[in-house]
């Protein structure tokens, strides 16, 4: 049986650079065309070299998510998306009802442009909106207007979307809870169905984290951002919004993020274009394929060496990595603990060959004895974090990572 992973491609190219963004991009909008090319021909490449060559017609794999991230995809003309939904229809077996997401950013699209997209068999946007607050989308070096997001997310729903995410940003300098709640009473309005709500963050080498270490403006203190972590908990879940993950709401399970959810679940996937990462989980491969631990690897992430690369006919791979059998156990309580469902036991002893209760023992009970975990047993062991345990969230993976390293 094939194997079913979830594909994401990286469009590299923005108008601006956020003042805030530490992803890779670029603004030489020239490079678009080759760009197109060399994606397709990387999708080409690395699915025919995942078949092996003593089973030529093994089918292509499964995949039922489908991801347009970036920068910003919908710099991407129409023409061109229909050409890379076509390279990646032809490699994968992509299922009917599969999660087809693309992020649009306000300003960059108009409703015949969103009216396209949903003719090629996009599903699921993503809307870069970040605040409905003018002073903070300039603080954020946004290129759009409160109003452009408005129309956006107006657009989209005329159109026929009816799975729409919007993205917004909170802890920006001197937000108050009085503030951000505004911005959130705005998304409700539209009845989205889903929200990602991100704590900013001052990535090394963007112009904000310069500004804030030349002392241009001071950021919430951890004790207020705590508190606007739970409000915000509290909040959208009493107008309808499960919070399914750190930073992501939505209307119910059926609304949640297939394609994220991968991710979170250590499920492998196949990462295309500049900076992109992979992952192969091995699933049902193991010791018989030679293949003892999974790996990671991630792309060039330069536009230009991406493409000179693939012009000669080599993969654009930078590097890759075996995960150890610690990193393994490690990243899956991680990313369990941020979730809420939180971490799968039984995968997790699995393939480390411990007992997880006896060997966190002392630490499960004093988290549940804090009110900060709560350990269940059924069909499946799980162990997740309460709201108050995923506000501190960083000093409890600290705790476990004692025990597993």
């Amino acid at each position: 049986m094939s194997e079913n992973v979830c594909v994401y491609i990286h469009v590299p190219f923005c108008i601006k650079k956020c003042s805030y963004c530490d992803f890779y991009s670029t603004d030489t909008l020239s490079f678009l065309p080759a760009y197109v090319k060399s994606l397709q021909q990387e999708i080409g490449i690395r699915t025919r070299l995942s078949s092996p060559s003593a089973q030529p017609f093994l089918p292509p794999k499964k995949s039922r998510t489908l991801y347009f991230g970036g920068g910003t995809p919908s710099l991407l003309p129409l023409e061109a998306v229909k050409k890379i939904l076509e390279t990646l229809f032809t490699s994968y077996r992509v299922a009917k009802d599969a999660e087809i997401t693309f992020e649009v950013n306000p300003g960059t699209v108009d409703r015949l442009y969103l009216e396209g997209l949903r003719n090629l068999g996009i599903n699921r946007l993503s809307i870069g909106v970040q605040s409905f607050d003018a002073a903070k989308i300039k603080v954020l070096g946004r290129i759009h207007t409160i109003g452009q997001s408005v129309d956006t997310i107006e657009a989209a729903k005329a159109v026929g979307f009816d799975n729409i995410g919007c993205d917004l940003i909170y802890g920006t300098p001197d937000e108050t809870w009085e503030n951000w709640i505004q911005d959130l009473k705005r998304a409700l309005e539209f009845r989205v169905s889903h929200l990602s709500c991100y704590m900013l963050t001052l990535g090394p080498g963007t112009f904000l984290k310069a500004r804030h270490e030349q002392g241009c403006f001071s950021l919430p203190d951890p004790e207020t951002l705590s508190d606007l972590f739970m409000a915000t908990s509290v909040f959208l879940g009493q107008n309808g919004y499960e919070h399914y993950e750190i930073s992501n709401f939505a209307r119910g399970r059926k609304n949640r993020s297939c394609h994220n959810s991968n991710y979170w679940q250590m499920r492998s996937y196949d990462g295309f274009g500049p900076s992109a990462h992979s992952f192969d989980a091995m699933t049902d491969k193991g010791q018989d394929a030679g293949l003892a631990f999974p790996v990671r690897s991630w792309n060039t992430a330069n536009v230009s060496a991406y493409i000179e690369t693939l012009v000669s006919g080599r993969l654009p791979v930078r590097e890759s990595e075996a995960l150890s059998l610690q990193q393994q156990v490690l990243e899956r309580v991680m990313l369990g603990l941020r979730t809420s469902d939180g971490i799968d036991i039984t995968a997790v002893e699995k393939i480390w060959g411990q007992d997880f209760s006896r060997v966190f023992a002392p630490l499960l009970s004093r988290l549940e004895t804090q009110g900060l975990g709560v350990f269940e047993t059924g069909p499946g062991k799980q162990f997740h974090l309460t709201l108050s345990g995923r506000a501190r969230l960083d000093n409890i993976v600290e705790a476990f990572a004692d025990k597993i390293l």
